[in-house]
């Protein structure tokens, strides 16, 4: 059935709808001027009337940035016998004097406006039934264009989703990641909208849309459909790879609505909770394997970075420091006398054998603030009891032992810090024996060091690998979870992008540090790049979040149908995924630019890869390359070739649109309008290993509507 679109003068319904959407702006615009009318804004006293004043000003602010869209789409529903079309909006908004509702896109309602469903069971009231769904193309308060998608007078399904899509994914892209709020696909939907408290991980190929989606979820938790799983955005968190594309998305979160949400990379928010900001994080692993020919080498430093992530590790960590703080009571007591009114002073005493009993007492609660703090509840609540205070002298027994306690709690914890006692632990065979969790030949390997032939920083330093099994100590020491003051709690909610390469251990202290049921992984098996920190499958993630459920995005939307299918291609050497079915999109050629090799080496074939992808109308360009140090030298000797393009080659550079040129590492999670792939030969990605076709994947995946590949000599076999 063709797409039932007609062009916005003859459409039948869009005189209507233009006078609906000029009704609806009226009608914002009036409850704004209310809104922001302190006169009207009067309560019984000027206190209440200042609170009134100023909850108004900011329901003005939040409608004021949606009037000049106010809604992109429609339902025409039937309820207990009568007809009525609601409205789906970014925002919602409650006309009481007309027939101008909004109703918000991540309500129970607005859910219907992208479900292939078409009746309605609502919480509460009569069941329904969709009579149409409407897409209704805004901007500037201007109606452009109405497109039905499905109407039950014109036969049901009209096709006029997937050709509003394919008109989505022909724009270009932009600087930051955009929101999808007006195009969500039913598979997109269901996941987004996966049951609240209940662990969710998203398997979707590059191009799926699932970091996008995640991004929809927090926003979706916050909303307060979800009740006692609603979540508030100071206290969510999303982690990503690095710091590019945790700038890179962090953009989309105005525009869902929520802000205050710490968007971060794990390795910040580890050294923030360590209270290390100023220690230089590495990752020694990534450096050898993008840099050393050694495949030995490599697969030895691939195999002990991945059991240090062991979930397994947890468990070593806390038998090592129960040993650690059993022996350090050793000869430790604590007596000190009590002044209560009205009572002779009273004499509380803890001997050693009384403080090895509350030490197991609070390993066996094992705190979210820590043993150190359980601890000192321990010893409180113990000396509140046996000396039989009474509730309003409770604080002055507090203070009179707070400074006894702290010592003796200094004691038996003040020599364990994350960096020193992890250290300690991987340094002693006979400590990492001490649970009987592992073999003999791990023990031997964690002993190991492959890394020795890579540099290391002058200062303090630790590596990303080395990381969670500081954050172990941490959590069992002094705690973990989200700082609100001095006041430890737990994460509402935490988004885990390119989860795949997030260690099992990082997932059980991620666990531990967030609500239960409230962690959204994102990730994709296929595209590890950084495997060696990362599970082996989601069954392993699966065993650390109880109940977690694996869904699978089937679609790629990002890219055109030749590029999609060149990264097919390369993927299915190693996919053990099911297939991914792209977009029918059809676009330019993949381009292939090969010479011999001279002077200028590839130079002056990305310089005019370059032009003709700025001919082709592309201005979001990216060159990728294999390393970091390639991507320095480039951008320097292309201006030679009249190209300027900006490097990207830390993550303190950020990317603002533009010509840019950066390695496949940092390049991961980004899209651009057009892609050229540097050096895409056999010599720069190894045929035979699968680590280099996974980054050769990665490479080539990054354009939505045009790529290069570039090569002086053969291209690689994969893609010639």
């Amino acid at each position: 059935m063709p797409v039932a679109e007609l062009r916005p003068e003859t459409h039948p319904d869009f005189e209507l709808e233009k006078d609906h959407l000029a009704g609806t702006v009226a009608a914002m615009i009036r409850q704004i001027e209310f809104w922001e009318d302190r006169d009207r804004q009067m309560g019984a006293d000027l206190e209440t009337s200042i609170i009134l004043g100023d909850q108004a000003e900011e329901f003005a602010a939040m409608l004021s940035p949606h009037v000049h869209q106010p809604y992109f789409g429609s339902l025409k529903v039937r309820v207990a016998g009568r007809e009525q079309t609601l409205y789906i909006g970014k925002h919602g908004f409650r006309d009481v004097k007309g027939p101008h509702t909004v109703v918000s896109w991540d309500s129970e309602v607005g859910s219907l406006f992208y479900s292939q469903a078409l009746g309605w069971t609502p919480r509460r009231g009569s069941a329904g039934v969709i009579r149409r769904r409407r897409q209704l193309d805004v901007s500037q308060k201007t109606l452009l264009r109405v497109t039905d998608l499905y109407d039950d007078e014109q036969g049901g399904d009209t096709g006029g989703r997937e050709e509003v899509l394919l008109r989505r994914l022909q724009e270009g892209s932009t600087a930051g990641m955009r929101d999808v709020v007006e195009t969500l696909q039913p598979e997109q939907n269901d996941a987004m909208r996966h049951p609240a408290g209940v662990p969710v991980i998203i398997q979707g190929a590059a191009g799926s849309g699932k970091t996008t989606i995640g991004f929809h979820r927090l926003a979706w938790m916050t909303n307060a459909d979800r009740g006692a799983h609603r979540a508030r955005p100071e206290a969510c968190m999303v982690l990503m790879p690095n710091r590019v594309l945790a700038t890179y998305a962090a953009r989309i979160l105005p525009e869902l609505g929520i802000e205050r949400v710490v968007v971060t990379t794990p390795e910040t928010w580890a050294v923030g909770l360590l209270g290390l900001e100023k220690l230089e994080v590495t990752d020694r692993t990534l450096s050898l394997l993008l840099t050393d020919r050694d495949n030995t080498r490599r697969a030895l430093a691939w195999r002990k970075a991945k059991l240090l992530g062991d979930a397994r590790m947890l468990d070593v960590v806390r038998t090592h420091l129960w040993n650690r703080f059993n022996a350090a009571l050793a000869g430790q007591g604590l007596r000190e006398t009590v002044a209560l009114r009205g009572r002779e002073d009273q004499v509380f005493t803890l001997d050693e054998a009384a403080l090895a009993g509350l030490l197991r007492d609070v390993f066996a609660a094992d705190p979210l603030d820590g043993y150190r703090a359980g601890m000192r509840r321990a010893i409180e609540a113990l000396a509140l009891s046996t000396l039989n205070v009474p509730e309003d002298e409770e604080a002055s027994v507090r203070r009179q032992l707070s400074s006894p306690l702290t010592n003796l709690l200094g004691r038996i914890f003040a020599t364990t810090t994350p960096i020193t006692e992890a250290r300690r632990l991987l340094g002693s065979p006979a400590e990492l024996a001490a649970s009987g969790l592992l073999t003999e030949r791990e023990i031997a390997l964690l002993g190991t060091d492959p890394l020795s032939g890579i540099p290391t920083p002058r200062r303090a330093h630790a590596d990303v690998t080395e990381l969670p099994l500081m954050l172990a100590v941490q959590a069992f020491t002094g705690g973990i979870g989200r700082l609100d003051g001095r006041t430890l709690e737990p994460f509402d909610h935490v988004v885990l992008d390119e989860a795949q390469d997030y260690s099992p251990l990082l997932y059980a202290l991620l666990g531990r540090a967030t609500r239960p049921g409230h962690i959204t992984a994102l990730g994709d098996m296929n595209q590890g790049m950084h495997g060696y920190k990362g599970p082996s499958s989601w069954e392993a993630v699966q065993a650390q979040l109880p109940g977690a459920q694996v869904l699978t995005l089937g679609r790629t939307y990002r890219s055109t149908r030749q590029i999609t299918e060149l990264g097919a291609r390369i993927a299915a050497t190693y996919n053990r995924a099911a297939a991914v079915q792209g977009v029918d999109r059809d676009g330019a050629e993949v381009q292939r630019y090969t010479a011999p090799a001279g002077p200028d080496g590839e130079l002056p074939l990305i310089a005019r890869a370059v032009k003709d992808a700025q001919d082709a109308g592309h201005t979001n360009i990216a060159i990728v390359t294999r390393r970091g140090v390639d991507a320095d030298r480039m951008a320097e000797a292309l201006r030679e070739f009249d190209t300027d393009a900006q490097p990207i080659t830390t993550q303190e550079h950020r990317f603002r649109g533009g010509l840019v040129i950066l390695p496949v590492n940092l390049a991961k999670g980004l899209e651009f309008s057009a892609a050229i792939v540097a050096s895409a030969n056999a010599d720069t990605y190894d045929e035979s290993t699968e680590y280099e076709r996974r980054l050769l994947y990665v490479s080539a995946s990054r354009a939505l509507h045009w790529l290069a590949l570039v090569s002086t000599g053969e291209l690689h076999p994969l893609i010639a």
